[in-house]
Order: structure tokens, then sequence, then C-alpha cells
């Protein structure tokens, strides 16, 4: 009797270690897929908890368990997840706790009844008393891309030793700025490499953007999917891509559209640059959304509130500095009635967490995985732009648009945000033939493609019906008349 009386413990007592039973995991998920897609969309096909670990993170005291689970989502009616103005992957993937190579079974131009689409979730719970409560979804760390050194350009081993010596010849005390020349001109050097090898290779060089950004994992996963040869090259961002593209290192080249209208015109921070008349896109990819975020239990309800506040807007030269700064400036801050924090986006959100900064601007598509992966630290709010700013920004005709964040697209995210986009482009260089954009068109916005599950979230906006929209420079004629034709079947 005792010993049957233990035993009985022992499973209860490992029970309560693991976390909370299937049910109770089956029941949180059906609550907050209703919360971030309409309802009647999916159902719960099957589900499977995979294990669970102590949460490292708890705060003091509490005790927390992440759980890790397989569910099979059955679509109910006809759902295009990848629709700019409508809750779809982000809210998907932020219920479920889902990174992008965690979703499978979303195909670009819409899924139908019947669809099914498998997801790796993963969970978060709180132990309050003798039952287990759900908190916010767990965070997740991304599938890490291939190290730069993978990427490294071959050639002869002179070269690449003289290269080494380089780096390693740099003194300790050495400043930032001769750090930062001596890696400018590597990652250039390497991109030109890489564009040149590519060519002679009959493929596409396109300038991506830095390691585990959006840019970089659409374009791996375009290579992926692609029956021509794409070989994506690692880059600082939009800014270096356009003068990569303008001086004819790569074939094509990714930026915001903000940027890209700058480069057209010579204005902004291509005014040295003179205006690129040439330039020109094969589409428009998905928008990318001004997130304002402050700290979840601050005062800051309007960016109005940032008045003689630290507020981080990206560093130097960058695209989205650029953005967050006329953000600001629409909103009537500028310095001195603002402090200016010139981080990256990573930086400045742990600047925020840690009281050392009162706001981030960051211009990402959603769901932005850094910004998932701070709320499972510390709960954050994104702040609405006033709806006079937000008519000034696009009437301005700057590349911006009109946007709303979904609730749902975080995970605490309970109501839909105002603010403004732009869209991410495909841009083409000179050298490219109309046949050759055409045919690139055609395979960048070709339909019934998976790119969430090749890592890319944002792919599955990338459609033939979207690639008109937030265009802010001409569309090549040729990838014209091929989205004319996808978008008709």
């Amino acid at each position: 009797m005792m010993r049957a009386l233990v035993l009985a413990l022992a499973v209860l007592l490992a029970g309560c270690a693991r976390g909370p039973s299937t049910e109770t995991l089956k029941a949180d998920v059906e609550r907050r897929l209703a919360e971030a897609l309409p309802a009647g969309t999916v159902a719960i096909a099957a589900i499977e908890r995979r294990g669970s670990q102590s949460d490292t993170k708890a705060p003091a005291g509490e005790r927390r368990r992440v759980l890790y689970y397989d569910v099979v989502l059955r679509l109910e009616r006809d759902f295009d997840f990848g629709a700019w103005d409508a809750p779809g992957t982000a809210g998907l993937m932020s219920a479920l706790g889902a990174g992008p190579k965690g979703v499978a079974g979303i195909t670009s131009g819409g899924n139908k009844a019947g669809d099914r689409i498998y997801v790796h979730g993963t969970a978060l719970y709180a132990r309050n008393e003798n039952q287990w409560v759900s908190v916010a979804p767990a965070g997740f760390r991304p599938v890490a891309a291939p190290s730069y050194a993978a990427n490294a350009a071959e050639g002869p081993t002179a070269v690449l030793e003289a290269m080494r010596e380089i780096v390693e010849s740099i003194p300790a005390g050495a400043s930032q700025a001769e750090r930062e020349a001596i890696e400018q001109e590597l990652l250039t050097a390497h991109a030109a490499v890489r564009g040149r090898l590519a060519r002679l290779a009959e493929g596409y060089a396109i300038a991506a953007g830095p390691e585990h950004g959006q840019y970089l994992r659409l374009a791996r996963a375009l290579a992926a999917e692609s029956d021509v040869r794409i070989v994506p090259l690692v880059t600082r961002g939009g800014e270096e891509n356009l003068r990569l593209l303008r001086e004819g290192k790569v074939t094509l080249a990714l930026a915001q559209g903000d940027a890209a209208l700058n480069a057209l015109e010579g204005t902004g921070n291509f005014s040295a640059d003179g205006p690129y008349a040439t330039l020109s896109a094969i589409g428009g990819l998905y928008p990318e959304p001004v997130h304002v975020l402050v700290r979840a239990d601050s005062a800051f309800r309007a960016i109005e509130d940032l008045k003689g506040r630290r507020v981080v807007v990206g560093v130097e030269g960058s695209a989205s500095r650029a953005t967050a700064l006329r953000v600001l400036a629409a909103h009537a801050l500028e310095p001195p009635d603002i402090v200016l924090l010139d981080m990256a986006l990573g930086e400045g959100l742990v600047a925020v967490r840690d009281g050392r900064a009162d706001a981030v601007i960051q211009i990402i598509g959603v769901p932005a995985d850094s910004v998932r992966d701070a709320l499972a630290e510390v709960p954050l709010r994104l702040l609405p732009l006033a709806k006079p700013a937000v008519e000034t920004l696009v009437g301005a005709k700057a590349g911006y648009f009109a946007y709303t964040i979904p609730r749902g697209t975080y995970a605490t995210q309970a109501e839909d945000v105002p603010t403004i986009a732009t869209a991410a482009l495909l841009l083409a260089g000179a050298g490219l033939s109309e046949a050759e954009v055409g045919r690139i068109a055609r395979l960048v916005f070709r339909q019934g493609r998976d790119l969430a599950a090749r890592g890319s979230a944002q792919g599955t906006q990338v459609a033939a019906a979207n690639a008109r929209q937030g265009l802010s420079i001409p569309l090549h004629h040729a990838a014209a008349s091929a989205i004319e034709t996808m978008a008709e079947r």
C-alpha cells in the first residue's frame, strides 16, 4: 500500500515537473489561435508534446517551464497568410511560439480549405499554486545562418594569407574608425569577388544583408527554391546594397523603398552620390512597418510622450535611422527636444531592458525575430503613430504608406497599432537583359511555394498580387509584364 502511494506521488511530481498536460496545452493553443486569426480559419487536427525544460530566464522566485510541441492545423476555409494588410503568418507564429523554419505548409498565393499546416511550437507556463498557468508564448532563437567564414571568397593562398595578416595586425588600441575601415573594405571585397564569380557561373549575385537578418533569410530561401543559380551576399544592408548595384558589383539587390527612392533622386543619404536614374524594381516583396517600442510598464502612450527621452534610432548611415528621424520630426520631436541614441536594434532592445533607453524605433518586417525574442525577457509595447503624422509622412510621397500592425502579431499585442511602412524591394542591375528580368520576376513571385519552411517568415507575403504594392521607384517593364501575366492566373 505504502509503495503504491509512493509511486503515485512520484508520478504526480514528475507530471508537475514536466509542466501542464496535453489537454491544457491544446486548450491554450486553441485560445491563442482564436486571438491571432479570424474565427473559423484553422482547427487543430493533432497536437503532441515534444518535451519541456525549466525556463532559466524566469523571474526570481517564480517557477516556469518551456514546452515544446508539434501541432497540425487544418484550414477550415481558403485563407491567404501572405496578405499585407491582414493577420497571417506573423500572428500564427507569435501565437504558437514558432520560428521561421518551424512552420511548414503555408503556400505563396494562398492556402485552400483542407490544407494542413505543420508547426513546431513552444509555450511558456508558470506554476501558480497547484496549477500551470500559460504566459506569453515562449521566445525563440531562429536557426543560426551559416557563419560569415563559410561564405568567404576563395582565392590564391597568398592573398588570403595577406588579408589574414592585416586583420591580425590590428593593435589592441586601434580606433573604432580603423576597425570599421578594415571591416568595410573586407565586406566590399567579399561582395565584389562573390558577385564576379556568380556572373562567371551564369548566376545572379543578390546583395542581401547582415547575418540573421530578414533580407538574407529571404534571399537564401529564394535561392533554395530556384532553378537558376542565385548567390546571396552578406552585406551591411539596403544602403550598401544600392551602391553595390550602382557600381555593377551585383546584379540584384534588396532595399527599403524609401532608401531606393533617395538613391533614385540622389537625396538624403545619397546626396553625395547623385541621382541613380536607371534604378528600377522587379517588385515589392513585403511591408516593413515602423516599430516604436517601449517597456510595457512605462507611462508612454503616444510618441509625443517621448519628448526629452532617450530614443534608439539605429546606426549612423542606415536606412532605418533615416526613417526613424523622419517619424520623430513628423511628431515635432527633434534634438535637443529628444536624445538620439545610435544603436542597432538588438543593442537598443537591451538598453531598453536595462533602463539605458526609453524607446526603440526600427523599420522591419513582421514578425521581427529580435522583437519576439526580446519579449521573452521583458514586456514591451508598441506605440501608435499619430494620425496627422501618418498623413504627413504618406503625403510627402517619400516611399511610405499607411499600415496597421494587426493585433496578435506579437504575443502581448492585444490591439491593432496604426503606423507607416515602406516596402522591401527587389532591385535590378542595369546589366540584366529584359529576358533575365522577366525570368527573375517569374521565379520570385511564383505561387505554391513554402518560403517559411525555408527560413523566411516574410517570404509568405511575396506574391504577384502584392508585387505592385508600396512601389516607390519605377517598375521594370519586363517585370511588370511578367507580374501582370502571373496575377491573371
